[in-house]
């Protein structure tokens, strides 16, 4: 009858999946793909883009202590839709064969802020991007430790040691800078038939083969690799200096190994809560 339809006047098929909230941590290829497609700059948006990119840039190109921050907004503004696209664009995350900013070729007509949003995309960072609430323990929302605990087990984690016990990812540390870690994975997983990575969440029951493995790869001896299985937890401390230190030196570390200035970036989504 030459009728239109309403749902033939959208430019994409309206009965396609949807999701409804936007989850920190779902990110198949398809999800993100539809959140770069579908994500809609407002002019109000323009201008949180411009206002963060400039400062990225800003921060990344020269000395500053202004490196936080803070998206504020009603419940369900859209912070944590808004924050996983930044996270998308400052990784210069790769999807379908392409960059994440290239969606926005057409979004954005101000050439300043495309710029800049190019420019993000190319610095080598790590970006960690997580909901705190879901990192967190139950007890901890009281204690004023709680955020420094979260972060440092998101920044354990991404760089592939132990969250659950960061006193175990700081061994993982120190034998990744001298060098001998992937010998010790490959003893412990040769004397116990497990993964070190699957293992060392049991610890205490694997403690003989941690023993064994320590004193086979690294310079200690039984003696000191079962004082250090029976002590390490309880020695353990954390405080912000610590965690500054710890990151400060991951970097200078990166950055040495690729020749270029390195960054590391937390994305903390649901933070309102713990302040």
């Amino acid at each position: 009858s030459g009728d239109m339809l309403i749902q033939e006047l959208f430019k994409k098929d309206i009965n396609r999946n949807i999701q409804g909230v936007v989850k920190i941590g779902q990110d198949t290829t398809d999800i993100i793909r539809n959140e770069l497609e579908e994500y809609v700059i407002t002019g109000e948006l323009l201008r949180y883009f411009h206002t963060f990119f400039e400062n990225y840039r800003k921060g990344t190109s020269s000395r500053t202590d202004k490196i936080g921050v803070w998206i504020s907004g009603f419940f369900g503004s859209g912070k944590s839709h808004f924050l996983k696209i930044l996270s998308y664009l400052v990784s210069g995350q790769i999807v379908d064969g392409r960059k994440a900013v290239t969606f926005f070729d057409d979004k954005i007509q101000d050439p300043t802020v495309l710029a800049d949003m190019k420019a993000a995309g190319d610095i080598s960072a790590d970006i960690i991007l997580f909901n705190i609430d879901a990192k967190s323990d139950a007890d901890s929302k009281s204690n004023k430790d709680a955020i420094v605990k979260v972060f440092m087990k998101v920044f354990n984690e991404m760089q592939g040691f132990c969250g659950s016990m960061p006193w175990i990812a700081d061994l993982e540390r120190k034998m990744t800078v001298e060098g001998t870690y992937e010998q010790f994975r490959t003893e412990f997983e040769r004397i116990s038939g497990s993964t070190w990575e699957k293992a060392r969440e049991d610890f205490y029951f694997e403690s003989d083969t941690i023993v064994e493995a320590l004193a086979a790869t690294q310079k200690m001896s039984v003696e000191a690799a079962r004082h250090w299985c029976e002590t390490s937890e309880s020695n353990y401390n954390l405080d912000i200096a610590t965690f500054a230190k710890r990151v400060r030196e991951y970097i200078e570390f990166k950055s040495n190994l690729i020749g270029k200035k390195h960054y590391v970036v937390f994305l903390c989504d649901e933070m309102g809560q713990y302040m």
